[in-house]
């Protein structure tokens, strides 16, 4: 009985952990449903046009005012099924400058730990075992965008 009880609490702490190592973005984690994503984050909506569809998946829930990394922006949720594979977070401020744009690369690399591989600085990705985080940013100049996308492991996004 003993042997039987330890083998369900170390099966458990096994399931924590994957699960908590699927994480995307502030705890959403890989495989949730849009209800649990909008019961995670209070501020969180269902999107006005649940049609909008990436190859990865359709965009079902929004966070339209979210802090990204020290600009305003929104977050954007998109499903595969019913399961969460990917947040996009979306900085659209006239001030964004390619100095702005270097520290939000900087703060994303001190959240995840490593450095980045860049093309021409404003395209640079984090390959993690159990996710990848990609940055891009357009040239400073009115209607400049920056783009940080978690994505989780995925055979449609497999490269």
């Amino acid at each position: 009985m003993k042997v039987v009880m330890l083998a369900m609490i170390a099966s458990a702490g096994l399931v924590t952990g994957a699960a908590q190592a699927q994480e995307l973005w502030r705890g959403a984690g890989v495989g949730m449903t849009p209800d649990a994503v909008r019961k995670a984050f209070p501020a969180a909506q269902t999107t006005p046009d649940p049609a909008r569809k990436a190859s990865f998946g359709a965009l079902l829930v929004t966070i339209p005012e979210v802090d990204v990394f020290g600009h305003r922006g929104r977050a954007d949720f998109y499903f595969d099924g019913d399961g969460l594979t990917t947040v996009r977070l979306i900085v659209e401020p006239e001030d964004l400058s390619q100095q702005s744009n270097q520290l939000v690369v900087e703060k994303i690399q001190a959240e995840l730990g490593r450095s980045p591989e860049c093309v021409l600085g404003m395209l640079c990705s984090w390959r993690l075992p159990t996710r990848t985080v990609a940055f891009s940013a357009g040239r400073p100049q009115p209607g400049s965008y920056l783009m940080v996308e978690y994505t989780g492991p995925s055979p449609a996004r497999a490269r």
